[in-house]
């Protein structure tokens, strides 16, 4: 029997999907199942490779299948995804919750300024220079009335300790800095009434209210005493 396609040749094979005779020449092997097929029932893919239209839906449903178990991965892999991240978020939000720096107690900063205002004050005993200074307009202002401010505030900071109920564990510690502070004052104290300057001020105050008690007499025989004195003096 001719081939039906070129109607010249004689049939050899026929097709598998419409089953019409074909010859060598007009039948077109499918690359997938090895099976003729007609030009009506062929089907080039863009690598240019030939299939039956039955091959070729076995090839598009395969294909889908693919397509849709890798949606479904994905979507499993995103849900995972999300709930890691939750997890970890919620790790994290206690971290860093405790992460917070927080402030110092009151009995630190009550007992490091403490000591901070002892240090100043052994500085100011030391050096007697540095307890006082001549201001602009005239006059004369001790230092360690300045160097008080320290030893007051470490004073209010460990007051602030006992009364908060949270800090009652460290009283003892803010009665530790409240003593220190108090160590400071009458340092600093010490250092204004032995301060040169101020002792110097004083006797000179109590020998004139002195002499403006003296008589004519007294006043004049202070006199020679004090010249005689410096003239004994080499």
């Amino acid at each position: 029997m001719d081939c039906l396609v070129c109607n010249t040749r004689s049939a050899v094979e026929s097709c598998v999907v419409c089953h019409l005779l074909l010859c060598e020449i007009c039948g077109v092997k499918c690359q997938m199942c090895g099976g003729t097929v007609c030009p009506q029932h062929i089907y080039t893919s863009h690598s240019g490779k030939v299939f039956c239209l039955p091959c070729q839906e076995k090839r598009r449903a395969a294909r889908h299948a693919r397509h849709v178990e890798k949606e479904r991965e994905e979507s499993g892999e995103g849900i995972e995804a999300g709930e890691e991240a939750a997890q970890e978020e919620e790790v994290e939000r206690p971290v860093l919750v405790a992460s917070v720096r927080k402030p110092p107690p009151p009995w630190k900063l009550s007992l490091y300024i403490a000591c901070a205002g002892g240090a100043l004050a052994l500085i100011v005993l030391l050096f007697p220079g540095l307890r006082g200074f001549t201001l602009p307009w005239g006059g004369y202002f001790p230092t360690p009335y300045l160097l008080l401010l320290a030893p007051v505030v470490s004073v209010f900071w460990g007051l602030a300790g006992l009364v908060i109920e949270e800090q009652k564990e460290d009283r003892f510690r803010c009665l530790i800095g409240i003593g220190v502070a108090l160590v400071a004052c009458v340092l600093l104290f010490v250092a204004v009434f032995t301060d040169p300057v101020r002792v110097a001020a004083t006797e000179e105050a109590r020998v004139q209210n002195a002499r403006e008690k003296m008589t004519p007499a007294e006043l004049q025989q202070w006199r020679q005493q004090t010249v005689q004195k410096f003239k004994r003096q080499p």
